[in-house]
C-alpha cells in the first residue's frame, strides 16, 4: 500500500518568485549573502560536538581579498535558531514570499531526537549534513528577489541569520554595518528581541535537551 508523503516538497523550484521579481535590487543588509559561501565541519568539544561553520565572503569588487571566517556552535544553538526562526515565520501574516515553504522545511527536515550515542560520527555527520542545508535554503529565500516584499522575511529572519553566521566576528566592518542598517527600519521590539536571541547562545545551553537523529540528506532548494 503506497504510502502518503508527509514531508514538505524539497524539489520544487519556486521559478514564480524568482522570475516575477527579478529586478528588484537587493537591499544591502541581504546583497552580501550572493557573495558568501558556506560550508561545515564537526569539530569534537570534550563530550560535545561543535558544528562549525566556515564562511567565505568574495567582494564584488575582484581586486578587493576574499574574507573568511568560522563560528561554532553546538547543536543546542541550532536548536533555538530553529525555534526562533519558526517563531518568525509562524503563518500569521500574509506576505507574497515563501514564509509557509521555508517554515515547513525548517520544521520537518531538521535534525530529530536521539537519546543513545548522540554524538556518534555516523549520527553527527547526518546532522551536519541536514544544518548546512538548511543554512543554505534560508541563505538562497533571502537572496530570492521575488521574496523581497515581505518584511518578516528581509528584515527579521535576515537579522536572526547573520548574527548566526557571524557570531562573535569582527572582522567584517561593512557587513556588520549592513546589518545595523537593516535594523533601522524596524521597530524597537523586534530589535530587542533579536538581541536577546543572539545572547542566548551561550546563557541557555545547559536547559535545552540535546535533539539527536541521522536525518537523511534532501536536497530542498526551492529559493535557488
Amino acid at each position: 500500500m503506497a504510502v502518503a508523503a508527509t514531508c514538505t516538497p524539497i524539489f520544487n523550484f519556486s521559478g514564480y518568485y524568482r522570475n516575477r521579481a527579478s529586478s528588484i535590487e537587493l537591499p544591502e543588509a541581504i546583497a552580501w549573502f550572493e557573495h558568501l559561501r558556506l560550508s561545515m565541519q564537526t569539530v569534537p568539544s570534550g563530550r560535545s560536538v561543535q558544528y562549525e561553520v566556515h564562511a567565505t565572503y568574495t567582494p564584488p569588487c575582484c581586486q578587493d581579498a576574499e574574507i573568511e571566517w568560522t563560528v561554532s556552535h553546538p547543536f543546542d544553538g541550532y536548536r533555538r535558531l530553529r525555534k526562533q526562526l519558526m517563531r518568525r515565520l509562524r503563518p500569521n501574516h500574509i506576505c507574497p514570499a515563501e514564509c509557509k515553504w521555508l517554515r515547513s522545511v525548517i520544521k520537518n527536515h531538521f535534525p530529530k531526537p536521539k537519546i543513545l550515542a548522540p554524538n556518534a560520527p555516523r549520527t553527527t555527520e547526518a546532522r551536519r549534513q541536514s544544518l548546512i542545508r538548511i543554512l543554505r535554503t534560508l541563505q538562497a529565500a533571502l537572496v530570492n528577489r521575488g521574496n523581497q516584499g515581505c518584511n518578516v522575511l528581509v528584515q527579521d529572519v535576515c537579522y536572526d541569520f547573520a548574527s548566526f553566521i557571524l557570531g562573535q566576528n569582527s572582522k567584517l566592518p561593512e557587513v556588520t554595518l549592513a546589518m545595523a542598517l537593516s535594523r533601522c527600519s524596524s521597530d524597537q521590539s523586534t530589535r530587542n528581541s533579536s538581541a536577546s536571541f543572539s545572547s542566548d547562545y551561550e546563557e541557555r545551553c545547559e536547559n535545552i535537551s540535546p535533539f539527536r537523529n541521522n536525518s537523511r540528506g534532501r536536497g530542498y532548494r526551492k529559493s535557488e
